[in-house]
């Protein structure tokens, strides 16, 4: 077995079937740790369709090495990406176990180097998908390096926590803070420490304007901040065990002149759960600017929101003991949507 596993490290596979001179080359190539020439090699062997048995667990990694030795040296580097790609297009195809091992450790290793190198944020979440999707390929394969690929991402989500709330202590005002925060929060949502932070800052923002949209670089991140949808505001909040009531403000940053109907927004709990919102009255809308130089009174529950003008209404929602309000919703027949978190006290 050890000699198996040596002999694996330093030819990366054992090859079966007829090789053609690229195939060849590239084997080549990778012995001599010219990983990228060992790709191009590889990638030219497969163009002829002249390949050997055991070709797709050299190429992928070939892939693997190359993508490895490129985030040594500059983890930000967008070719990485394309290589990854690859790798994920052609491990299906490959035939042993040991060479989704390998993948596992280089994605391993290039998620933390991505996601702790201090990089753009695109990088960051580059870095966490690389991870999980090592933890998803060592699971699928056996689990044997499972353990590995997780504590990996512990370490970067750790690191990534820590430097996010360092940074929103430092921030000039709460809403820079919760947005630091929700950065983080896309990479680490169930991390106790950051949820910590997250409530802290949550309730002070409870009367400032902020907003959640549903996705950003591709990712599916409802928390994270972005400039289009409804922002929301509680200038008047009270939170009861049974009950909320308040006064709402929601600006429209839709691009779009819509009704705005109390009725259509809803209390999320912390565990899903969800209660409508009745309106009290109080209802207005500004028609001319935000100083409120001409403002239109609700009809019945029903406002005239206005494109970059906003709506404050009365409302309160009712609900069972053991209810904990997390967020209030409003999603209007265009599916643009907004929420406002509460934060817990």
């Amino acid at each position: 077995m050890f000699k198996k596993v040596v002999f694996f490290l330093v030819s990366a596979t054992v090859l079966f079937g007829c090789k053609g001179k690229n195939e060849s080359d590239g084997d080549s190539y990778y012995k001599e740790g010219k990983y990228r020439n060992a790709v191009n090699s590889y990638t030219a062997a497969l163009s002829k369709g002249k390949i050997s048995d055991g070709f797709y667990d050299s190429f992928v990694i070939a892939y693997a090495s190359a993508a490895k030795q490129t985030a040594k040296k500059n983890a930000s580097d967008d070719i990485i990406r394309s290589y990854i790609e690859q790798i994920h297009k052609n491990l299906p195809k490959s035939k042993k176990a040991a060479t989704k091992d390998s993948v596992v450790l280089a994605l391993s290793e290039i998620g933390v180097a991505q996601a702790m190198g201090g990089f753009e944020y695109e990088y960051t979440l580059q870095g966490f998908r690389n991870l999980d999707s090592a933890i998803s390929i060592a699971k699928r394969n056996g689990g044997s390096n499972a353990g590995l690929a997780e504590s990996s991402r512990k370490k970067a989500e750790d690191a990534i926590v820590k430097q996010a709330i360092e940074n929103s202590d430092g921030a000039e005002n709460t809403i820079a803070a919760e947005y630091t925060l929700l950065e983080a929060e896309v990479v680490a949502p169930k991390n106790a420490a950051l949820k910590t932070a997250l409530n802290k800052v949550r309730i002070k923002n409870r009367g400032d304007y902020l907003l959640f949209a549903e996705e950003i670089i591709g990712q599916k991140a409802s928390r994270l901040v972005d400039k289009y949808g409804y922002v929301m505001s509680f200038p008047i909040l009270s939170i009861g065990p049974t009950s909320t009531t308040g006064e709402l403000a929601v600006w429209n940053s839709t691009g779009n002149n819509v009704d705005f109907d109390v009725s259509t927004i809803k209390m999320i709990s912390t565990d899903g759960k969800e209660a409508p919102a009745k309106y009290v009255g109080g209802g207005w809308c500004f028609m001319s600017d935000h100083l409120g130089k001409m403002k239109s009174q609700f009809k019945g529950s029903v406002g005239r929101l206005l494109s970059e003008l906003s709506c404050q209404a009365k409302l309160s929602f009712t609900y069972p003991s053991g209810f904990i309000p997390d967020y209030i919703e409003v999603q209007d027949k265009d599916k643009n949507i907004g929420r406002k978190y509460f934060g817990q006290k």
